[in-house]
């Protein structure tokens, strides 16, 4: 018995992270043909999006907005590069994913994700532009103080 529920637990988070793959796949999509509302539909109606210099979006709607704009200029025929490092499963209908940019200016972005149905939506998003001097400078006042 205990082996038949492993097998179903390994089947659904198969199609779990499959999901999950397909969700992103589908917002980098969005992104990459400059559609502000199809990559919003990536995100829950109620949903907190912070960018990499701050900016706190709340929901769907203003989500669209913005990235609607966006795509209309500065982000016009830009591309998300982002390897995804984890996709962890905190319960049946949440995740937690972390993926890195390698272009230019690194970057990590953190997303927790719902499930609705079968699909999935991202919840909550942040991104981090990695600052090499301030990281620099925090790694050197941390050796400093013996830890």
């Amino acid at each position: 018995m205990a082996d038949e529920n492993n097998c179903v637990a390994a089947f659904v988070a198969t199609e779990d992270e499959k999901a999950i793959r397909s969700l992103l796949a589908r917002l980098r999509d969005a992104w990459a043909r400059g559609d502000g509302a199809a990559y919003a539909q990536c995100f829950a109606e109620q949903s907190d999006y912070i960018t990499f210099n701050g900016m706190h979006l709340r929901g769907r709607a203003e989500n669209s907005a913005l990235h609607s704009a966006l795509f209309r200029g500065v982000l016009k025929g830009t591309r998300l590069l982002a390897e995804i490092e984890s996709i962890v499963p905190l319960s049946s209908d949440i995740a937690l994913v972390h993926t890195a940019g390698s272009r230019r200016k690194r970057s990590y972005q953190t997303y927790v994700l719902v499930k609705s149905g079968p699909d999935w939506l991202i919840r909550s998003f942040q991104n981090t532009r990695v600052q090499p001097l301030s990281v620099w400078i925090t790694r050197w006042a941390q050796r400093r103080a013996g830890s």
